[in-house]
């Protein structure tokens, strides 16, 4: 049986330890196993690289800080950080990259991304966890925006069998195209109100049926809602004021997706990502 894998990208900043030493914590406690990739872009050198020496180099003070990490679970790569730390992660079939919030010169509590992660985000195809603040890789409450796809059902799946003791919360936002222009368009006060009700009610009809479709098991701790949006970013946060989490779950191909990244930058917990 095939084991749970981390995959962890630093740069040998002060943050990227900290991810790393959370995220070993967290792997030890799945049992798993975690893989360390340092990216050496091409453009810092204008002479032949010798990655060995490198790796061997970097190796020896990475050991100093994690002593149980192992030689063979440490990979130097020269090239492109998006395509490396998304081509390492297919190779070792990793469950999860674990990365932080932002690039060399800032720390976790720098709510700017930095380009590394976003490009990562964009190019990986697997579960992209960005660690937001200083904590444990514990969450009590997932939030999870789902579209009710297939795709978002599969992903859903994947976040119950990574954190089975959370809590999962399915958000499915709904948007009204006539919402600001309705009663403009000579429809009476009554009308205007069934057709909001109708709306409303299809879409928690929706969302609890696709909930049912899961089939997810008893031990799982679940729930489903519907919530109107206006799909705008800087609104989100607001819309989903009255829900408890401390993990944002994204489905990348979802149809929320075209305003994740603004979500994702301006979240102040911790961000999942799933394609």
């Amino acid at each position: 049986m095939k084991k749970f894998t981390t995959l962890v990208a630093i740069d040998f900043s002060k943050s990227s330890y900290a991810v790393l030493a959370k995220a070993l914590n967290f792997t030890q406690k799945m049992g798993g196993e975690l893989h360390v990739v340092h990216i050496i872009e091409n453009s810092f050198f204008s002479k032949k690289i010798d990655l060995d020496s490198i790796k061997d180099t970097t190796f020896k003070k990475l050991v100093k800080k994690f002593s149980t990490i192992k030689y063979e679970n440490y990979h130097c790569i020269s090239g492109k950080v998006k395509v490396q730390v998304a081509n390492t992660a297919r190779i070792l079939n990793a469950d999860v990259i674990i990365m932080g919030n932002s690039g060399e010169t800032h720390f976790l509590s720098e709510l700017l991304m930095g380009s590394h992660t976003k490009e990562i985000i964009k190019y990986a195809q697997t579960p992209v966890l960005v660690i937001k603040i200083d904590h444990e890789i514990e969450y009590q409450n997932i939030l999870v925006l789902t579209d009710l796809s297939q795709e978002s059902a599969d992903a859903i799946k994947k976040i119950a069998k990574i954190f089975p003791n959370s809590n999962i919360k399915l958000v499915n936002l709904y948007y009204l195209p006539l919402d600001n222009r309705i009663n403009i368009y000579g429809f009476g006060e009554k009308e205007i109100k069934e057709y909001l009700e109708s709306v409303e009610k299809e879409s928690e009809k929706n969302i609890d049926e696709f909930l049912k479709s899961l089939a997810l098991s008893m031990q799982i701790s679940i729930t489903a809602s519907a919530i109107n949006s206006s799909l705008n970013p800087k609104q989100f946060k607001e819309e989903v004021a009255e829900i408890n989490y401390d993990l944002l779950a994204i489905h990348a191909t979802q149809n929320v997706s075209f305003f994740a990244f603004d979500i994702l930058e301006n979240s102040v917990v911790d961000v999942f990502v799933l394609k």
